[in-house]
């Protein structure tokens, strides 16, 4: 029983980095290489999309998730 509350802290603080690191999925922008929390892309009137970071017009969103 000592061992197991030995290693209990340990193992929470495993859970919860796993947990905050699967929450926030990171994703880079193709384009540029730049890592970005959220697409860096915009939907505009013509349907097509805008790079915020390059300024560019897209068919596809540039933005690939890690």
């Amino acid at each position: 029983m000592k061992s197991i509350t030995k290693w209990l802290p340990l193992l929470a603080a495993i859970a919860v980095a796993g947990i905050a690191s699967a929450a926030s999925p990171k994703m880079v922008c193709s384009l540029t290489g730049k890592e970005v929390k959220t697409c860096c892309c915009e939907k505009q009137k013509n349907g097509k999309l805008l790079c915020k970071l390059t300024g560019k017009m897209l068919d596809k969103c540039c933005c690939k998730g890690m």
